[in-house]
């Protein structure tokens, strides 16, 4: 062999590049084990559609929204699939960006209430116990949201930060909790497990941010190629599952365990309304910014620049 002449191996690797290198981990969390949202994610590991990305996701399942943000600044995440009130974190000093809108409002959260709770209606939870998963979570938010939309004072309700919807299911057994803010999802399955009923969901609150992407100031520096690629592989997922209804059910109830009847019915509710592009709605920005100040979490109001950016949106 002369030494114009490459190994056919090599000839292979320079005809098709993305061989040539390794593909990036991503450490991707999700403040919840089973909500649909986030099993979206595995629609587009199953199908291949981050690997044609090159990334390779790690999945890892915290509790609630402060743990998550607390892997960011111990630098044992990358991506943060959290809410839009999280972006508080960020006011505080957490080292990391929102990068992109998941959904809007909030279609897919509901107030459950205890099977044995006697609730008939919103006005019945006045004076009750409300669990949330955790106190300045988006869950939190929201029961603060029902107080105000129905005229409440602030300490109309006694809100409890649970941690996750199992503790929210035993507490509901035990008759340590009346009712609780959580997901569609949740709500269906301790419904059909005799725990809780569904009362209400939070439609009225519109515009908002129910779900947005977080990266770390770190991989944010070190790798933001990365990151344009995994929005891209995300997005083509979302694109997939809202083209292919039944590969969606089937993927996503691996993850939220609800049966097939169900499971439809949660795909029909949150699919639609998941963004296609990612990017930022001012508008409801600007609402979860004043969520912010509602909580006390800041005493006055940030740039935008400072919590966000679409730098790596197309």
């Amino acid at each position: 062999m002369n030494r114009y002449t490459l190994p056919i191996a090599a000839l292979v690797t320079l005809a098709l590049p993305g061989l040539s290198q390794a593909a990036d981990t991503l450490r991707v969390s999700k403040p919840s084990a089973i909500d649909f949202y986030f099993a979206v994610q595995e629609v587009g590991i199953q199908q291949g559609i981050f690997k044609k990305y090159n990334i390779e996701i790690e999945t890892i399942t915290v509790d609630g929204s402060a743990k998550q943000h607390q892997a960011i600044t111990a630098g044992s995440t990358d991506i943060a699939l959290g809410a839009g009130p999280d972006m508080g974190f960020i006011a505080k000093g957490a080292p990391e960006k929102a990068i992109a809108v998941m959904a809007g409002p909030p279609v897919n959260m509901f107030i459950l209430t205890a099977a044995n709770s006697g609730i008939k209606s919103v006005a019945d939870l006045k004076g009750k116990r409300m669990g949330v998963s955790t106190m300045g979570s988006l869950t939190y938010w929201l029961a603060t949201q029902l107080q105000r939309h129905e005229g409440w004072a602030a300490d109309s309700m006694q809100i409890l930060p649970m941690g996750n919807v199992q503790a929210e299911a035993a507490a509901f057994v035990s008759g340590n909790l009346d009712a609780a803010v959580a997901s569609l999802e949740a709500g269906l399955l301790m419904e059909s497990k005799g725990q809780a009923h569904m009362l209400q969901s939070f439609d009225f609150v519109n515009p908002f941010l129910v779900h947005v992407f977080f990266a770390s100031n770190d991989i944010i520096a070190k790798n933001p190629d990365a990151l344009k690629r995994y929005l891209k592989g995300w997005f083509e997922t979302v694109a997939y599952a809202k083209a292919h209804k039944a590969d969606a059910i089937r993927i996503t109830r691996e993850t939220t365990r609800l049966p097939a009847d169900e499971a439809e019915k949660v795909y029909d509710v949150i699919m639609p309304t998941m963004a296609d592009d990612g990017h930022f709605d001012r508008k409801a920005v600007q609402v979860v910014k004043q969520s912010m100040i509602d909580m006390g979490q800041l005493q006055t109001m940030p740039d935008d620049k400072d919590l966000l950016t679409e730098a790596f949106l197309n």
